[in-house]
């Protein structure tokens, strides 16, 4: 994910203006290594930072009373994780890496000190934010769809977007989600989501081989998903 084509992108080129490199060293720390299954924060932490994902797939999800994982958002490349708890100052949810990935850190406690370049600061970090609610909006109204097919068809398609908006492949995906993590965002049971994906393919809109997917036939799939929404 090239810099420019990153939600923080707007914000880092405020940041590294300032002439004070152990400040901006403090403030912003860039492409940070994430194992797979590694946490970035826990649902309770105090708020610290912000999190721009670089390269990979994480997941955003609460613990149920029984143990169980909700999962409440996939973050792909270029988009932000955290940065929602700025308001409560605490994280509400927690978040760990679907698979090997990097991330950019965006530390807050220090970023008053930037001086004159923090009114700058804020406005960016407002925009990107409104930016945030709009994404989270477009995501909840996915599970918000009637049948399971909408859902998923909905969800697939959702996924294309966001990588096509930062200019990656959205024809041939590679889901580094899990069947069950897909259900569990859905609200749907993890057979019905494994039922759906055959029949998209056993109708030529999809070709699914384990976690790849291709798309076929996108008009088809639309059709699908805007079911609900006529």
């Amino acid at each position: 994910m090239a810099c420019s084509n990153c939600d923080f992108s707007e914000i880092q080129d405020v940041i590294l203006g300032v002439e004070d490199v152990s400040l901006v060293s403090k403030i912003l720390k860039r492409r940070q290594q994430v194992p797979k299954g590694e946490g970035l924060f826990r649902a309770g932490q105090p708020f610290h930072a912000a999190y721009a994902v670089k390269s990979g797939t994480f997941m955003s999800y609460r613990l149920l009373e029984d143990g169980e994982e909700q999962v409440l958002a996939f973050h792909l490349p270029g988009e932000l994780i955290g940065i929602d708890a700025i308001k409560e100052k605490q994280y509400s949810y927690s978040a760990r890496a679907l698979e090997p990935g990097s991330i950019c850190e965006l530390y807050f406690n220090d970023l008053a000190k930037l001086g004159e370049s923090y009114v700058d600061a804020q406005d960016s970090l407002i925009r990107v934010m409104g930016g945030e609610i709009s994404q989270a909006q477009r995501q909840s109204l996915l599970a918000a769809r009637q049948a399971a097919d909408e859902r998923i068809a909905a969800f697939l398609l959702n996924l294309a977007d966001r990588f096509n908006k930062r200019d990656f492949c959205s024809i041939h995906l590679r889901l580094a989600m899990s069947r069950q993590q897909i259900a569990s965002y859905l609200g749907i049971a993890v057979e019905t989501v494994s039922r759906c994906l055959k029949r998209f393919q056993s109708i030529g809109l999809l070709d699914v081989s384990g976690k790849q997917i291709e798309f076929l036939d996108r008009p088809g799939l639309e059709n699908i998903a805007r079911t609900s929404s006529d």
